[in-house]
């Protein structure tokens, strides 16, 4: 009984496994939010409709801050709608709203402000950036295109 329990888990592992790939991008970007600031992370996408789906992902940044680099953790939250890019991202130094446009899920270029949350403000006022989603060949994570 054991052993078929943990041959039915690690089937099911499996299959989600596959299932959770195909709609997972690695995401890297370049932003400016009162300095300049390199990501790189995962993005993972809830829907396939281009009238609407969620995406949400972990990610890193990193920056030079007082002479030190520094690596810091961060999660966003995007919603997608005709193209159109509402989101929130968040650290441990800031808040960050954000609108911009989205093409295709390949690339997001996106604006917003930096509010600080933390005594040391690394990031504050207007930010914008661009960020690039690179999947396997046949990922639902970007959109398709549509000829009438």
């Amino acid at each position: 009984m054991r052993k078929y329990f943990i041959l039915l888990l690690i089937f099911l592992t499996a299959i989600s496994k596959a299932q959770l790939l195909e709609k997972t991008a690695l995401n890297i970007s370049y932003r400016y939010t009162g300095r300049n600031v390199l990501q790189a992370g995962l993005e993972y996408r809830f829907g396939e409709s281009y009238e609407g789906s969620i995406i949400i992902g972990p990610s890193l940044l990193y920056t030079h801050v007082n002479d030190t680099d520094k690596l810091i953790p961060e999660i966003n939250i995007n919603i997608l709608r005709a193209g159109l890019l509402l989101g929130i991202s968040g650290n441990p130094y800031s808040l960050e709203p954000r609108i911009g446009i989205s093409l295709f899920n390949a690339v997001f270029l996106n604006s917003g402000y930096a509010f600080p949350i933390h005594r040391e403000k690394y990031f504050k006022g207007v930010t914008f950036g661009i960020q690039f989603n690179i999947t396997p060949k046949h990922s639902k994570f970007y959109d398709k295109l549509k000829i009438m």
